[in-house]
């Protein structure tokens, strides 16, 4: 709907608010990642011949975008790109503290309810206008809207007004308000950690131009000729694109963290099995994050003369779910199939030593850790007998779902439908590409389905995805437990009250199995030397987050 001027707390109560700081002055699919580049010097050299001697970056990622607008996707593609041109209120460092962005400071109140966000008053969207505390509001509205279901309302269901799926409980009725041109404040449903904010919800939720978008009704915004071209307030201007094959952008000059030190960046979608090619011979300077050198070439980038590499261990995770909904994939059969899978294989032909087997979602050196976990066996007699004591049918064949396009998943599935085989369970392979997987996965056209997460700092990251009635809840899960129990540590505020109820979350989700954990991925980060001030980092953060801050060395 077009909106009102949006409502301003007096300052009576805003000054009444008894404040403690807390901040200073964060699709898919995640897999082992490479942010891999090349001779930036050899790229711009390149250009210098027809654009006057520009810096120029080219930046090549394997997946596709398949929207600009950050509130209707879940591919990671796409988030690398809307990255480049919209801003978060904060990033999430390399180290897994917080740092600012579009808010330069926050702070909650001592009930530990509102959080306070205060903007950089240099911000300004790519237009020249002011980037003001009714834009986040407008956004926050527009996330957790009536009218469309878009693919992040979810992120909106920790704020008062808004249902448990984010939506609105009635028009514009999610409490976030504008305390003046450049403070905002979110009022939650209940008291809780506010890192569940900073980490998850900041993670999805960007900020869109109210005075550019407002006259369009939310439903209609999705598809409104504004994403075409779009205007943010992020280090880079969007110029033009080829559909499916490159985006162009400008340098932001004007940036208010900082003008990048590059003229135009280039973004173009290029094969994996063109990476290494395209690094060596000056065509890619950088990969997007979220992109992956073939492993069998990393070897190689490391050993290439002025190439900066380096292995990172992060929180990603990649699982195998299992339809839940099947009768005949009951939880002693998931706990045989489980039990059949040779984990460390992957991890070291697949990956070559470049991963950790995985538990559960949350990795071993993850604060919200259960150490009372032990690490999941590899026992194909024990599960051939589970499987005989449950009645399986060998005669029974397991529809397996793999994307297209990622390679070790795809290697992955392989090696499992022979680990499988061994045990007495037949599977036959389907491969997708990502968009369809996800479609039948969602549906529950399936049996079982390879599918990964970014993971993150916060524990309940992976609540929604089992969680009845959430879209990423693939395995299809119909008991409440697992969802009641994530709820319920999200409410708690101390660390010590949270572990002790996370602890008993990854137990019930062990114990229920309706996914087999495999592996906890590393970055795999190279560039040129050239480039200085890249971070490479894991935890929710990936390369293209500081782009600002690069140095490009001709």
């Amino acid at each position: 709907m077009k909106r009102n001027m949006l409502k301003v707390v007096a300052a009576s109560l805003a000054g009444a608010m008894l404040l403690t700081a807390c901040g200073g002055g964060s699709s898919s699919s995640s897999q082992t990642t490479a942010a891999a580049g090349n001779s930036a010097e050899t790229s711009a050299a390149a250009e210098a011949g027809s654009t006057g001697g520009e810096k120029v970056i080219t930046m090549a990622q394997t997946g596709d975008w398949d929207t600009f607008m950050p509130m209707n996707t879940t591919n990671a593609g796409a988030d690398n790109v809307i990255e480049l041109m919209f801003d978060h209120l904060m990033v999430i460092n390399t180290d897994g503290t917080f740092g600012p962005r579009l808010a330069d400071s926050w702070e909650t109140n001592e009930a530990q309810d509102k959080i306070t966000y205060h903007l950089n008053e240099n911000a300004k969207w790519q237009d020249g206008e002011p980037v003001t505390a009714e834009d986040v509001v407008y956004s926050a509205q527009v996330a957790s809207s009536s009218e469309y279901n878009y693919l992040r309302r979810i992120r909106m269901k920790y704020f008062a007004g808004t249902d448990e799926t984010g939506c609105e409980t009635s028009t514009d009725s999610i409490e976030v308000a504008a305390l003046d041109d450049h403070t905002v404040e979110f009022t939650l449903k209940d008291p809780m950690d506010p890192a569940i904010i900073y980490a998850l919800v900041n993670r999805d939720f960007f900020i869109m131009p109210k005075h550019l978008l407002d006259s369009i009704s939310d439903a209609d915004l999705v598809n409104d000729a504004f994403w075409q071209k779009p205007i943010g307030s992020g280090p880079c201007i969007f110029d033009s694109m080829e559909s499916g094959v490159s985006i162009e952008f400008k340098a932001n000059k004007d940036y208010y963290l900082g003008a990048p030190d590059f003229d135009r960046l280039v973004f173009k979608k290029v094969q994996s099995s063109n990476l290494l090619s395209g690094l060596m011979s000056g065509d890619i300077d950088v990969l997007s994050g979220n992109s992956q050198i073939p492993l069998a070439d990393w070897e190689t980038a490391k050993n290439t003369q002025g190439i900066v590499t380096k292995s990172v261990p992060t929180f990603a995770y990649q699982y195998m779910a299992m339809n839940t909904a099947r009768d005949y994939l009951t939880e002693d059969v998931r706990h045989a199939i489980s039990l059949a899978i040779n984990r460390q294989v992957i991890v070291d032909q697949l990956l070559q030593g470049e991963a950790r087997i995985a538990i559960g979602p949350l990795a071993e050196d993850h604060p919200y850790f259960d150490e009372k976990l032990l690490p999941i066996e590899y026992d194909p007699e024990k599960a051939k007998s589970m499987l005989e004591a449950a009645g399986w049918d060998s005669n029974r064949e397991l529809q397996v779902l793999v994307s297209t396009g990622n390679e070790v998943r795809e290697k992955s599935a392989i090696l499992i439908q022979q680990d499988l085989q061994k045990i007495g369970i037949k599977t036959k392979i389907q491969t997708l590409d990502f968009p369809t997987l996800l479609t039948n996965a969602r549906n529950g056209d399936y049996d079982l389905c390879f599918i990964g997460s970014a993971g993150s700092v916060d524990p309940s990251e992976s609540v929604p995805n089992v969680t009845a009635g959430y879209m990423n809840n693939f395995a299809q899960l119909s008991d409440p437990t697992l969802g009641q129990i994530g709820e319920s540590g999200a409410k708690e505020i101390t660390f010590e009250a949270r572990k002790k109820i996370y602890d008993q979350y990854q137990e019930e989700l062990f114990k229920q199995m309706p996914m087999a954990f495999l592996y906890h991925t590393n970055d795999l980060f190279a560039y040129n030397e050239k480039l200085e001030n890249v971070r490479e980092g894991a935890i929710d953060y990936n390369i293209n987050k500081n782009v600002w801050e690069w140095k490009v060395n001709k």
